[in-house]
């Protein structure tokens, strides 16, 4: 199971979370094991991918040299990985180079995100829009949000082009501008807070630092206002602890191209990670896991109309 929300009372009594979990048999407990398909080479590989993800960072979050298994008291190799549908996106505390820059945070996501959407039509480009819902928000600046959005949203600025604007000196660039405008956060109002179901004292699991939101390099355009939906009245003025995105073009509109991520992460680079090093080196202090869904034909056609 992953879930958005922490092991306390608040979490799984007072505020909105979300979930994913799946069964998997234990092989000794199979009669018969299926013999799995053999991929393509241009197919993603989504049931190896997530057993490699698990088992590194169930390991990466033990104490140093103990084996999960002495303290777990299971062995994820005795189970049967099938039938995935989901990309996990760890986090871990540390610098990571070469290799590893693609195994964690937003870098993961831009590595999965360029071997499942095709490369843009010249004719007709999507101008793609990420919508994200949550409940902290770290130090983040106009030129975190360039480095955010060029993992999370598909072929639309490279890390040439962002090295090059980091030695611009006259603010932010034309194409950072234009990146902001893909990117709203989803967050409550002081008046919802205080006028919602439980009142302000239920609201610990919000953090937005005044002094973050003041500094002169937020980008304070980004914001919509979060509003409970309608259709149940036991969500209407509920705290959203929930940590999702979903990325669509600038309609909102939901297709086949369509990919969302929900899990643990807020919005700060302590979460995500962030460059170091003129761009060679990632970093990130938080230990994270999140599940990214990513486009499928159908899918989220379907999952909108429930």
């Amino acid at each position: 199971m992953v879930s958005t929300g922490n092991l306390t009372a608040g979490d799984w009594i007072i505020w909105s979370n979300g979930m994913w979990f799946k069964d998997f048999p234990k092989k000794s407990l199979m009669k018969v094991m299926p013999e799995k398909k053999p991929l393509s080479p241009d197919e993603f590989d989504f049931d190896g991918e997530f057993t490699t993800s698990l088992k590194s960072y169930v390991q990466h979050i033990m104490p140093n040299k103990i084996k999960y298994t002495e303290i777990l008291g299971f062995n994820l190799d005795d189970y049967y990985f099938s039938d995935i549908d989901i990309v996990l996106i760890p986090s871990l505390p540390g610098r990571f180079r070469d290799g590893d820059l693609d195994k964690y945070g937003h870098r993961k996501i831009g590595s999965v995100i360029k071997k499942l959407i095709p490369k843009p039509n010249k004719e007709k480009p999507k101008k793609w829009t990420i919508t994200y819902q949550t409940s902290s928000m770290g130090s983040i600046t106009e030129k975190y949000v360039k480095e955010f959005l060029a993992s999370v949203l598909p072929h639309y600025i490279t890390l040439d082009q962002l090295k090059a604007e980091s030695k611009y000196k006259g603010g932010i660039t034309p194409s950072g501008d234009t990146l902001l405008k893909r990117l709203r956060i989803v967050y409550p109002t002081k008046d919802y807070v205080q006028n919602c179901l439980e009142g302000p004292q239920y609201s610990g699991c919000l953090l937005l630092s005044p002094d973050n939101y003041l500094k002169p390099n937020f980008p304070r355009t980004v914001f919509y206002q979060f509003q409970g939906p309608d259709d149940y009245f036991y969500h209407e003025g509920i705290i959203a602890h929930i940590k999702v995105f979903v990325v669509t073009d600038e309609s909102g509109e939901i297709d086949d191209d369509s990919y969302m991520y929900f899990g643990s992460h807020n919005f700060s680079p302590s979460a995500w990670g962030k460059y170091e090093k003129d761009y060679t080196q990632f970093t990130m202090s938080h230990s994270e896991l999140g599940v990214l869904i990513p486009p499928r034909k159908g899918y989220f056609l379907f999952i909108s109309k429930l």
